[in-house]
């Protein structure tokens, strides 16, 4: 339908437009950009292994990890870099050390694949391990877990209790370990 704001635009049909075009377009990204099976399973059995389940904690990809990382992924191509450089050197020195894909690996071997990684390419792992754990503690059903209150900057934070001065007393009855000068 050609209206007269379709020939002539107005300054308010140009900024509904331009409002409307990143919507549209990162609904159709996600489905574009999904991860390979075979990337998915090696990512999620890393994340796993960084951060297993346990003591009434869920696991990393438990928490929701896989999808933090895949919508983080999707408009920053330098986190997605990183994140496919890891698990390509992953995949390397399992194939090096065990000439078998990593997500075949027995648990203790794809543990072993990992500390080798730790210790000879320590950027490449400090990097993979600092995403899984973003993903893992930015959920808020981790912060309830570990008692993390989220206070926003437009409201009052937490107030701090008064000090008790009386903490004080033993360390004001020990000598001076400083020389007046």
């Amino acid at each position: 339908m050609i209206t007269s704001e379709t020939v002539n635009p107005s300054r308010r049909g140009f900024l509904k437009t331009g409002v409307a075009a990143p919507v549209l377009v990162s609904a159709i990204q996600p489905a574009a950009q999904a991860l390979p099976q075979q990337t998915q399973t090696t990512l999620k059995t890393v994340m796993d292994l960084i951060i297993p389940a346990g003591d009434g904690m869920p696991s990393a990809s438990e928490a929701g990890g896989m999808r933090y990382l895949e919508n983080l992924m999707q408009p920053n191509k330098d986190v997605a870099s990183d994140l496919q450089q890891g698990l390509d050197v992953v995949e390397a020195f399992s194939q090096r050390s065990f000439n078998r894909p990593f997500a075949d690996l027995e648990k203790n071997d794809q543990i072993a694949v990992l500390k080798q990684i730790e210790s000879t390419a320590a950027g490449v792992f400090d990097r993979l391990r600092a995403y899984v754990y973003e993903s893992y503690y930015t959920q808020p059903a981790i912060w309830k877990r570990i008692g993390y209150e989220l206070y926003p900057t437009d409201h009052m934070g937490p107030h701090m209790k008064p000090f008790d001065d009386s903490l004080l007393a033993n360390v004001r009855k020990m000598p001076k370990l400083y020389k007046d000068v």
